[in-house]
C-alpha cells in the first residue's frame, strides 16, 4: 500500500477533469507554511501548550518551597525588651538579631510533602507532554483539511471549465445543423451547478484555513496558505497488539494517571500522620546584634497530638483515602479507553486503506467510460446528456478519491497519537 500512494497521487492529477479540456492545466496555488512548520507555530503559540509549561513551572517551585523546610530558616529579628517595678519602668532596650531555626524531624510530614510535590512535577510533566501530542494532532488533522478542501476547490474549477468547453462544442455542432438547440439547456444547467459548486468549494477553503489558524494560535489573515505535503505518510499498517503495546510503553497520561496515584498516597500518609502524636524536634540559635549582647541556643523536642480538632482530621484523612481509590479507579478506567482508542484508530486506517483503493479502481472505470462516451458522441451515437452523465460520474470518483485520501492521512495522524507517538506525520519529525 505504502508504493501505491505516490501513484494514487499522480492519479489525481493526471486522471483530472482538466486532463479533458484539451491539455488545459489547472493554476497550482502558491503555498508558503509546510507543515512542519504550522506544527512549530502552533507549539509556540497554542494557549494550551503555553497553560501546560506554566503549570509545570508550577509544580517545579512548589517542589522548591516543600524541600526548603529541609533547610535552617534564618531571619533578622528587631526586639524590644522592657523591664519594670512595681509600677515603675526601669529598663528598656532595642536591638537586632539574627535568628536561625531549623525543623529537624516533624514525625514525617515534611516527607510526605515533598513526594507529594515530585509526583505533580511528573503529572505535569505528562499532561504537557500530552497536550503537544494533541497539537500535533490537531494541527496535522486541520492542515490537511485544508489540502483536502483545495483539491475539492480544483476538482469543483474543473468540472466548470469542462462544461464551458462542452457548451461550445454542442453550440458548434448547432450551427452547423448537427444537433438540435435544446440540446445545449442541460449543459447550461449543469454548468450552472457545477459553479454553485465551485463558490461553495472556494469558501470551504477560506474556513478551513482559518480553523487552521485558529489551531495553532494565530489571528485569521487573508495571506495564510500551506504547502501540500512532499511525501504522503506510509500507510504500513502494522497488527493491532503492535499498536496496543506501544500505547501502553508510550501515552504520557498513563504516566500522568501513576503520578497522580502516587501524589494521593502521599496525601494520605500526610493526613494519618496527622491522626497520631507526631513527635517534633526544632533547633533555633539566636545571635544578638545592635544593642542586644549574648547568644542563645536551643533545641525543642515534643510530641504534639491534636485531642480534638472536631473530626477535622479523620475527615482529611477519609478525604485523601477516598481520592486515591479515584485515582486508581481513573487509571484502569485510562487503560481501557487507551485500549478502545488503538482498537478505533486501527479500523479506520484499515478502512480508509480499502476506501482509498476502491476510490482509485472508480475513478479508473469513470474515465474510461467518459473516453467511451466521448467517442460516442464523436461518431453522433450519444447525445450531450450522456457526456454531461459521464462527466458527473468522473467528477464524483475524483471526489471520492480526494476524500479517500484525506481520510487516510488524518486516520494515520489518530492512530499515531492514539499510541502516543510525537512529531509530524510525513516523517521528518519524530
Amino acid at each position: 500500500m505504502k508504493g501505491m500512494l505516490p501513484y494514487l497521487l499522480s492519479a489525481v492529477l493526471i486522471l483530472s477533469l482538466t486532463g479533458y479540456l484539451a491539455g488545459e492545466e489547472l493554476p497550482t496555488p502558491t503555498a508558503t507554511l509546510s507543515l512542519e512548520e504550522v506544527i512549530n507555530i502552533a507549539l509556540e503559540n497554542q494557549v494550551d501548550v503555553l497553560v501546560g509549561q506554566n503549570n509545570l513551572d508550577a509544580a517545579q517551585n512548589r517542589v522548591t518551597q516543600s524541600k526548603s523546610r529541609y533547610f535552617p530558616q534564618i531571619s533578622v529579628q528587631n526586639n524590644t525588651f522592657t523591664s519594670s517595678s512595681g509600677d515603675a519602668l526601669t529598663q528598656r532596650r532595642t536591638g537586632t538579631a539574627i535568628a536561625v531555626t531549623h525543623n529537624i524531624y516533624d514525625g514525617g510530614l515534611r516527607e510526605a510533602n515533598i513526594a507529594r510535590t515530585k509526583h505533580g512535577v511528573t503529572e505535569n510533566e505528562a499532561a504537557l507532554a500530552r497536550t503537544i501530542q494533541a497539537v500535533v494532532f490537531d494541527t496535522t488533522s486541520a492542515y490537511y483539511e485544508v489540502l483536502r478542501a483545495k483539491q475539492l476547490a480544483e476538482v469543483a474549477q474543473a468540472s466548470v471549465k469542462y462544461n464551458e468547453a462542452l457548451i461550445e462544442v454542442v453550440q458548434s455542432r448547432v450551427e452547423l445543423g448537427d444537433a438540435a438547440s435544446v440540446d445545449i439547456l442541460p449543459v447550461q444547467s449543469q454548468l450552472a451547478a457545477a459553479k454553485v459548486n465551485l463558490i461553495a468549494a472556494q469558501n470551504s477553503v477560506r474556513v478551513a484555513k482559518i480553523r487552521l489558524q485558529n489551531t495553532i494560535g494565530l489571528s485569521p489573515q487573508a495571506e495564510f496558505d500551506v504547502q501540500p505535503i512532499s511525501t504522503p505518510p506510509s500507510a504500513e499498517l502494522q497488527a493491532l497488539e503492535t499498536y496496543l503495546s506501544e500505547a501502553m510503553n508510550n501515552r504520557p497520561d498513563i504516566s500522568q494517571a501513576q503520578a497522580a496515584i502516587g501524589s494521593s498516597k502521599a496525601s494520605a500518609k500526610a493526613a494519618k500522620i496527622s491522626l497520631y502524636p507526631i513527635p517534633q524536634v526544632t533547633a533555633e540559635y539566636q545571635r544578638g546584634l545592635g544593642g542586644l549582647s549574648g547568644n542563645s541556643t536551643q533545641i525543642f523536642g515534643g510530641i504534639s497530638f491534636n485531642l480534638f480538632d472536631g473530626g477535622a482530621n479523620r475527615a482529611a484523612y477519609r478525604e485523601a483515602k477516598a481520592n486515591q481509590e479515584s485515582a486508581e479507579k481513573r487509571h484502569q478506567q485510562l487503560i481501557k479507553d487507551i485500549e478502545a482508542q488503538v482498537r478505533q484508530a486501527h479500523i479506520n486506517v484499515n478502512d480508509s486503506i480499502e476506501r482509498l483503493s476502491a476510490s482509485q479502481i472508480g475513478l479508473e472505470t469513470a474515465q474510461k467510460n467518459y473516453e467511451v462516451q466521448q467517442e460516442r458522441y464523436k461518431q453522433g451515437l450519444a447525445i450531450p446528456l450522456d457526456l454531461l452523465n459521464a462527466e458527473v460520474q468522473v467528477v464524483t470518483a475524483q471526489t471520492n478519491l480526494v476524500q479517500a485520501q484525506y481520510d487516510l492521512y488524518i486516520a494515520m495522524a489518530q492512530l499515531d497519537f492514539a499510541v502516543g507517538r510525537n512529531g509530524v506525520q510525513n516523517g521528518k519529525q519524530d
